[in-house]
């Protein structure tokens, strides 16, 4: 069972939901999201300091490679800069196992998934550290990023024992990045916004084990829905 992430201009936004209604996609959820490339460089998300869409849904391991070749074909994702998919495997769901177990996942697909090649960056910074995330991220190589805001739930006791003062509004930054790069991008976001400095960030990854939309060396999943 896959994790399925959409990320794609905000005028997609009727198209995306039609496409996931048809599916029969269970649990999609949309949020509202923006792009952190600069207009000179073609970024893995999408272009400029536009509006996103962010959709999330669920799918079962042999339903990936059609769904991304929907994707494609509605949203034209192999075109560098038109918006990114990618998928992060589950370990387990409730009330989702009877709807998405997968039956004869395409050989290919399994090949290309079994080792991944990119990871997804999510960084957590009180709100306004956008930009230094911004900033560091993209001096140690990332292309660009998708932000959202989001509320921190700690209260006071996390802040007592933290020793500090928690801002409870969030900027979330989703990064996704080649494999090899990960721990330099990391490391550089945490020296700039890291838990020790005025933005109190915290950092983690998580591994993406198909992506669309990257125009990069590892887009492979790009060759296998052309096939």
């Amino acid at each position: 069972m896959k994790a399925m992430f959409l990320i794609a201009d905000y005028g997609y936004r009727q198209t995306i939901k039609d496409i996931y209604e048809k599916e029969n996609l269970p649990c999609r959820f949309l949020l509202h999201g923006h792009g952190s490339a600069d207009s000179a460089m073609l970024d893995y998300l999408g272009l400029g300091d536009n509006k996103k869409i962010i959709a999330v849904t669920f799918a079962a391991n042999d339903a990936v490679i059609n769904l991304y070749r929907i994707f494609n074909n509605r949203l034209s994702l192999s075109q560098a800069g038109t918006g990114i998919a990618f998928t992060v495997p589950v370990s387990g769901a409730s009330g989702l196992a009877f709807a998405l177990n997968g039956t004869n996942a395409e050989k290919e697909a399994d090949a290309e998934m079994t080792e991944p090649k990119h990871e997804l960056i999510i960084t957590i910074v009180d709100r306004g550290g956008f930009e230094a995330v911004k900033e560091a991220s993209k001096a140690a190589g990332a292309r660009g990023g998708t932000l959202l805001h989001g509320l921190g739930l700690g209260g006071e006791e996390a802040a007592k024992f933290l020793g500090i003062s928690i801002q409870p509004e969030k900027d979330i930054v989703l990064i996704v990045v080649d494999s090899e790069d990960r721990e330099n991008i990391m490391q550089t976001i945490l020296d700039k916004a890291g838990i020790r400095t005025d933005y109190r960030g915290i950092c983690f990854s998580m591994p993406v084990d198909s992506a669309l939309g990257l125009a990069g060396k590892n887009d492979d999943i790009a060759k296998i829905i052309k096939q």
